[in-house]
């Protein structure tokens, strides 16, 4: 489902941007969190603790609230534009073998349920609400999101309500709660391929096979001993599509890369400068080898 791209890219490089550009770095959502984590290794879009982080204003409640209705307004008249309006009948598609994408759709359906709950929880943590129920808040407002796209979809004649698409998307939110409660080192992010197909408002399967979907594993390893710079690098298991010599056909693939994210170098020299770049830790920059699964 093309529509749900639009959903998580534009809430992620808007709405994050958005609300940084409008406070000091030191009170950003990642700067918030980052106080209450329990070490400075650890993801910082959530935690477990209560007892650091922001105080709750109402002012920023609002910025919050107000930021996200013109977000979702502006998500549903670029998706109705793009992908065709929601007035048919109320129709259900065969999105897991009839889309002609060997499940990759349904990768992005995860990769953007757990980064809408990352989003949407830090911008709440930021509003001043204590970690557990920003976490809880973002939760419920992603799964609502994503399952808000797939209602607009059963509506569209060209489109249809994917279950596995709704499958994968609680699954996503669900992983992304999980790296909220419990930090880790793992994550879920997207790279492009790089041979100029890619395209954040994807209507070719061609430009939608330019994408692939991670799952990372950074290894707890520390330059220079136990209390040196925690080393950037992330191992990474990834899933993409190709076409077929016909044009039609999928032809699916399997991506074993190593790499890292931007605000994760940043880190190593600037933990300050990194939590202003954290909107960028969902875009994995990597080298990798790829089989072809017939």
């Amino acid at each position: 489902m093309p529509s749900a791209a639009l959903v998580g890219l534009v809430t992620v490089l808007t709405v994050r941007v958005g609300l940084a550009q409008r406070v000091p770095p030191s009170i950003t959502s990642g700067s918030a969190l980052a106080a209450e984590s329990p070490s400075a290794a650890a993801p910082n879009t959530g935690s477990q603790g209560q007892s650091a982080g922001p105080r709750r204003s109402s002012l920023r409640l609002w910025i919050v609230g107000g930021v996200q209705v013109a977000g979702a307004a502006f998500v549903y008249d670029e998706a109705q534009r793009t992908w065709g309006y929601s007035r048919g009948r109320f129709h259900v598609k065969n999105d897991w073998t009839g889309d002609t994408l060997s499940q990759a759709d349904e990768m992005s359906h995860l990769f953007f349920g757990y980064t809408l709950t990352r989003v949407y929880a830090g911008m709440w943590r930021w509003g001043g609400l204590e970690a557990k129920s920003a976490r809880s808040v973002g939760a419920v407002e992603s799964a609502l999101t994503m399952t808000l796209v797939e209602v607009m979809d059963a509506f569209n004649p060209v489109q249809g309500l994917g279950i596995s698409d709704l499958v994968f998307d609680y699954a996503g939110v669900g992983a992304g709660l999980l790296s909220l409660s419990h930090p880790g080192d793992w994550g879920i992010r997207t790279s492009a391929k790089g041979v100029g197909l890619a395209q954040p408002f994807s209507q070719t399967k061609r430009q939608y096979d330019d994408w692939v979907f991670w799952a990372t594993y950074r290894p707890p390893l520390r330059w220079g001993g136990g209390g040196g710079v925690k080393q950037p690098l992330s191992l990474g298991l990834g899933h993409s599509t190709r076409r077929a010599p016909d044009g039609l056909s999928a032809v699916r693939e399997i991506h074993f890369g190593i790499g890292t994210t931007l605000p994760d170098v940043v880190r190593m020299f600037s933990p300050t400068l990194a939590e202003r770049v954290r909107i960028l830790d969902f875009y994995y920059l990597n080298l990798n080898l790829t089989a072809t699964l017939h």
